[in-house]
């Protein structure tokens, strides 16, 4: 017959087997990037939650109340920054009332402030002049140089939020360096015979891949950032693609495709669909698979 101490210990056991540990450091972030790449330095020390899906549009995500619930009890916040969910994050840090999450709070890491911003507009920015960022271009999560330095602040942040654990995140942040600059070494000889060479996007999303993977951009099928393109504009693409010989239309599988297939039908083109984020695609739950797909993708279209 089991003892009721050894019954008491088994019940224990489950009891502890089932339930998350006490002190693991929630982490809420906007994107499924960020997400993944907090999972990579937190391991199971934290417990990582996205706002949004890799299959969203980052810039327009439903701002439903249950978020601001989840945000209620954030131990951290990690979003891009740049204005990037200005339409939707700031109304759901208001209403979890965690005075920590705030912009400049002590729970609160923006990305952007980790990684050099490109895209920085020179002048006054206007509505005249498309959904242009005034802070720079938001979208560096392509570039695993800036991953990498993200990374290494969030390590900083939890570290500084849950000391007992410094040199467990310290270590995982070793180990997730070491394994992107492996993945990197690889993905830049796949790109190395095609620097370059030209290729269109839908929206400036891929500014910060262009600098790292050294491809060029001839243009967007946007005439300005959020403007839906005419016809006459995706005319002028056709005309710029045959004259330098573009080969791709790299496009993220949460846009229409539509303009994109009106390009490469009478251009020779070939139209990329490449996921916007980690999640993007089923199976793809990490930042080195999601920039494996991308960098696999595009290359071959360019070969």
């Amino acid at each position: 017959m089991t003892s009721p101490n050894l019954k008491a210990i088994a019940l224990l056991a489950l009891v502890s087997a089932a339930l998350p540990a006490a002190a693991a450091v929630k982490i809420m972030t906007t994107t499924q990037g960020l997400a993944a790449v907090a999972k990579e330095v937190g391991g199971d020390r934290v417990q990582v939650e996205s706002l949004s899906r890799g299959i969203q549009d980052p810039h327009f995500v439903d701002a439903n109340p249950m978020l601001a619930v989840k945000l209620r009890n954030a131990d951290l916040l990690v979003d891009v920054g740049l204005d990037l969910e200005i339409g939707w994050l700031p109304p759901l840090v208001n209403q979890s009332r965690n005075a920590d999450i705030q912009p400049g709070g002590s729970r609160r890491l923006t990305a952007a402030s980790a990684v050099a911003v490109l895209d920085v507009p020179a002048g006054p920015v206007s509505r005249a002049q498309g959904d242009l960022h005034p802070a720079g271009n938001p979208h560096f999560m392509t570039d695993p140089r800036r991953v990498e330095r993200i990374a290494a602040a969030m390590a900083d942040r939890l570290s500084a939020l849950d000391g007992k654990n410094a040199a467990y995140y310290a270590q995982r942040l070793q180990d997730f360096q070491r394994r992107l600059a492996a993945a990197a070494a690889r993905w830049q000889g796949e790109l190395a015979s095609l620097k370059g060479r030209r290729l269109f996007t839908r929206h400036r999303t891929m500014v910060y891949f262009l600098d790292w993977s050294g491809l060029v951009s001839a243009g967007e099928l946007e005439p300005r950032p959020g403007v839906p393109p005419p016809p006459g504009h995706l005319a002028d693409l056709v005309q710029v693609a045959q004259r330098e010989g573009v080969k791709a239309i790299a496009v993220e599988n949460y846009y229409d495709t539509k303009s994109a297939e009106v390009v490469a039908r009478h251009s020779g083109a070939k139209l990329v669909l490449i996921p916007g984020d980690v999640g993007g695609e089923p199976g793809m739950d990490t930042y080195e698979k999601y920039l494996d797909v991308v960098v696999t993708r595009i290359t071959g279209a360019l070969r």
